[in-house]
């Protein structure tokens, strides 16, 4: 086992998804201790790392919206290692289909409150403990391609995504002279839970959608996420880095794009 991050804590929002399970499987394969957090029950995932790395792992039930929620969330982390070094803020929601003149203002504000005020939620509070305790921490949002582009049926994510953007842009700067860095990585479709819901089979959606013809997988964005945590990526801040097969290069449609984006509210 690679050792790299021995004595490390890290959090995992959105700790049963794919990327987000992806990546608290490495940083626990590298020898971190991981706190997996999400809206549902991570208890199986937690204890599926804890056979297969025997390292401690520990899960959280939450609901990032809400940030007294999130405040004594990480609360329980820092008492249970008494330290926190990473967070990776991978929680996310995905309706699609309704153009700007159909969306429900309710779908609307759950996208938004979710995708950009859930994830300032964690990075204030990450923030501040990392903050309190001396720590120069390393915080990885989770963002997408959308959040370069548009994409037809998904107004309330696009906007939310450029958000998160912004708002990792503008935290790596506020922090930068306390050792703390901020970045972002921007997936493109990922053969994960999310993506299923849209009715298409990997196949045919990567086929839609990727130069490649191919989906990419939870894992590769893992591989990202966890350099940029790493020291070897101690000299980026602020960086939004896409890992999209190269959709945002031009656009890439292999076909009518608005038609994948159909069914999933």
């Amino acid at each position: 086992m690679d050792h790299e991050f021995s004595g490390k804590v890290a959090l995992v929002t959105g700790a049963t998804g794919g990327i987000g399970f992806a990546c608290a499987r490495l940083l626990a394969s590298k020898g971190a201790s991981v706190a997996l957090l999400d809206l549902v029950d991570a208890t199986d995932q937690s204890q599926r790392l804890n056979q297969l790395y025997k390292s401690r792992t520990m899960s959280v039930k939450l609901d990032i919206t809400d940030s007294g929620a999130v405040e004594e969330a990480v609360a329980m982390v820092v008492s249970w290692k008494g330290r926190l070094d990473f967070a990776v803020n991978a929680a996310g929601i995905l309706p699609a289909g309704v153009n700007v003149d159909g969306i429900d203002p309710f779908i609307w504000r759950r996208v938004i409150d979710v995708n950009l005020t859930g994830t300032f939620n964690c990075m204030q509070h990450e923030i501040r403990t990392f903050l309190e305790l001396g720590i120069p921490g390393s915080v990885v949002n989770v963002s997408s391609d959308a959040g370069a582009i548009g994409t037809v049926g998904c107004a309330a994510y696009v906007a939310s995504k450029h958000a998160v953007n912004g708002l990792t842009k503008t935290a790596a700067l506020e922090y930068a002279r306390k050792g703390i860095c901020v970045n972002a990585v921007a997936p493109g479709n990922i053969d994960t839970p999310m993506l299923s819901r849209l009715g298409m089979s990997a196949e045919a959606l990567g086929h839609a959608t990727q130069p490649s013809g191919k989906l990419g997988k939870a894992g590769d964005v893992a591989d990202l996420i966890v350099f940029l945590l790493s020291e070897r990526a101690g000299f980026m801040n602020g960086s939004i880095v896409a890992i999209d097969g190269g959709t945002t290069s031009a656009g890439y449609s292999n076909g009518d794009a608005s038609q994948v984006f159909k069914a999933v509210q």
